[in-house]
Formats: C-alpha cells, sequence, structure tokens
C-alpha cells in the first residue's frame, strides 16, 4: 500500500477529522435558551430514553433479526457507513466557541446534508452509523427543538453514536445524547484523541482512551487502525496486524474482522474475547484521496466513490476465495461537510455529491440483492461478532 507523507498525515488529522481546537464547553456554560429535553413516557409513541422492549413494548420494538448465513454459497459480508456529523470548527452550527449563538444557516446546511445522506440510505434499505460531536448535537436540538433530525434517523434504523476529537469532550457527547432521549453504545474518535501521542506511548494512551469510554457505557468503536498509513500511530507497535487474521487490508481497505482490544494490558493489537470494548473498523479517510491530490476531497463525487468500489469488490473477493466462517465487515467513512462546497457548513448539500453516493449505494444494493451484502449498523456487527 502506498504510504502517505508524514505531512500530509499531519493535514488529514488537523483538516478533515478535527475542528479548530477550541474546548467545547462543559453543559453548565450552555445558553439557557437551548431547549429542555421534553418529558417522556410510555405508550406516547416513542422509544426514547429508559424506555426499551422490554419495559415498554408499546413504543419500542424490537430490532429485525440480521441474517447470519447468505442466501448464496459465500459467507454474508456486513456492510456498513460511519458518517462523522459535524463541520471543520466543532461549535457548529454555533456561531462561536462559547456555543452562545446558533447559526440557523449553518443548522439548515448541516441538517439538509445529514437529510440528503439518510434518504440515500433509506432508498435501498441501508444503515448509517452516525456519529456527533457535542456542539452539533446541542446545536441541532436547540433550533429543531423535540422534533428533530436525531428521532428520524432512530425511526428509520439508523444508528446515533458519539465523535469526540478529544477524550475529555466525549462525556460532553454522550450526556447530550442522553438530554434528547438517546443511550449511545458507539463512539469514534480514537486516532485523534491519541494524536499527542509518541510512538511509544501509542498504546497506553489508546488503552486509556478506551477505558475512558467503556466507563461511560460505550462499547463499540469504529475505528480506522488500517496498517501502513502514518495517521496510525499504533501500527509498528502492533507490527502491522489486529485482532486475529486481518491479512486482507492492503486489498480491501478493511481490517474485517471485529476485535475486542486488549487494552486492559494496553496490547490494543491483540483481541480479547473478554474484552468490554469491540473495534469495528472501516477504511480510513485516506480511501477517498485521488493520486496526486493533496488530501480528502472538498465535496465527493465518483470518483472517490469509484476507489471505494475498488476495496468492496476486493472485499467480496475475499469472502469468495476464504470463506470465513466468522463475522466479516466492510465499511467506510465520510464526513456531512464533503457533501457540500466548504467546510464550514456555509451551503447546503451538492445534488452531484448526494447522487454519486446514490450509485455507489446502487452498485452495493445490487451485491445485496445477491445474497453477498447485509447491511448493518456498527453496533449490529458487534453484537453478532461477540456472539458464542
Amino acid at each position: 500500500m502506498k504510504r502517505i507523507p508524514i505531512l500530509l498525515a499531519l493535514v488529514l488529522l488537523v483538516s478533515s477529522c478535527s475542528s479548530s481546537e477550541q474546548p467545547t464547553p462543559a453543559p453548565g456554560g450552555l445558553p439557557s435558551s437551548r431547549t429542555s429535553p421534553p418529558e417522556r413516557s410510555c405508550g406516547d409513541g416513542t422509544c426514547d430514553g429508559p424506555e426499551t422492549v422490554e419495559n415498554c413494548p408499546a413504543d419500542c420494538q424490537a430490532p429485525p433479526t440480521l441474517p447470519t448465513t447468505s442466501s448464496a454459497e459465500t459467507p454474508p459480508l456486513y456492510y456498513f457507513y460511519a458518517i462523522h456529523a459535524h463541520g471543520s470548527s466543532e461549535f457548529l452550527p454555533y456561531t462561536d466557541p462559547g456555543m452562545t449563538t446558533v447559526d440557523p444557516q449553518a443548522a439548515e446546511n448541516m441538517i439538509s446534508a445529514i437529510a440528503g445522506i439518510a434518504q440515500a440510505l433509506d432508498r435501498y434499505g441501508a444503515k448509517g452509523t452516525w456519529e456527533f460531536l457535542p456542539a452539533t448535537i446541542r446545536g441541532i436540538a436547540a433550533y429543531q427543538g423535540e422534533s428533530n433530525i436525531f428521532g428520524e434517523l432512530l425511526s428509520n434504523g439508523h444508528e446515533i453514536g458519539t465523535h469526540a476529537h478529544r477524550i475529555e469532550a466525549v462525556p460532553l457527547a454522550v450526556q447530550a445524547l442522553q438530554e434528547i432521549g438517546i443511550v449511545p453504545e458507539t463512539t469514534s474518535g480514537f486516532i485523534t484523541q491519541i494524536s499527542d501521542a509518541g510512538p511509544s506511548e501509542a498504546q497506553s494512551a489508546m488503552a486509556e482512551a478506551i477505558a475512558a469510554q467503556v466507563d461511560l457505557g460505550l462499547t463499540v468503536g469504529t475505528t480506522n487502525l488500517l496498517p501502513g498509513s502514518e495517521m496510525n500511530l499504533l501500527s509498528p507497535a502492533c507490527d502491522e496486524q489486529f485482532g486475529v487474521g486481518n491479512d486482507m487490508w492492503m486489498d480491501t481497505g478493511n481490517l474485517m474482522f471485529p476485535w475486542r482490544p486488549d487494552y486492559v494490558h494496553e496490547d490494543i493489537c491483540s483481541d480479547n474475547p473478554q474484552g468490554e470494548m469491540m473495534f469495528v473498523s472501516h477504511a480510513s479517510i485516506e480511501a477517498l484521496i485521488l493520486p496526486d491530490a493533496p488530501g480528502p476531497p472538498d465535496v465527493l463525487d465518483a470518483r472517490h466513490f469509484g476507489q471505494l468500489r475498488q476495496q468492496f469488490d476486493a472485499a467480496l473477493d475475499y469472502m469468495q476465495e476464504n470463506q470465513p466462517q466468522r463475522v466479516a465487515a466492510w465499511g467506510f467513512v465520510t464526513h456531512i461537510i464533503e457533501y457540500a462546497v466548504g467546510s464550514q457548513a456555509e451551503n447546503g448539500p451538492d445534488p452531484a455529491a448526494l447522487q454519486a453516493l446514490d450509485d455507489f449505494l446502487a452498485y452495493v444494493d445490487s451485491r445485496h440483492d445477491e445474497g453477498l451484502v447485509v447491511y448493518a449498523t456498527a453496533a449490529e456487527i458487534a453484537q453478532l461478532a461477540s456472539a458464542p
């Protein structure tokens, strides 16, 4: 695999899945104009907060059971899409780091991007694993009120999790979701959370990041620990091997077999069957970089999805050739801002970018119709991988 220069890796960390390094205010510093979490009760037609299938069947329905076998001779490939919902300034859609005022235009543009991506997924029955920064959650909830995009996503079978560029921001994201009745189990942002660690400290830094999130009830981590990438500080310590049998990454861009990193012993490379966090890998953002391009795209188009298609096809080839009798997944990640011109939510989604996503999903769906692909969220994949 082609290694990107260190300078490009730093650009990726700072500009692609990072933000202006302004601390997210603690909840006590939020403006009083933010809407209070609504009162909820069993029987109101909404499954949220503490309500579950067991304690409130009137509102909550059991999720559909994912097939564990394929209608084809080849075992199924579980397919997921992780979407990081934020702008390049992590306080968006607020106008400032103090989160005092929501910018209506930024909020509308972010919501439109989320809705456009979700509509493409819904068209094919695919699912998104949506991962939100604290300010994005609070800003959109304050702007939309009780009837918001979060409820729409959940009602259509999508998953909502947390995203944080610093460990100390993870509790804020969890709390922001809980205040609107969502209890997350999936989290992301590990690469940026340990970006200040040196190579010799990477294992302990990642172990600390995982432990802190497990303590918050987060048990599924979406990651892009692709060996050979300068962004992956753990790669040298792990001798480019993560989990068990993940040797297909050079062609597929994915570590297809989920694993439980042994963070208790600061050995993220190894699988610990008793571990409390399951890592589900997706393609690195580097998969979207075109040859000779300086970094990830401002706006996605068919060329970027064409590169993803090559990795997706390689994953299907791997399944056919190796017939693995274990849960295998392939996923990719983008940000909502890669569907619009600019990175500050100054524009709504570009229809051509959404069409490029739709075209890619149509191709994936053709393999789904053949029985080779099962649509899932990261949490559903982790649950299947955890089963005895």
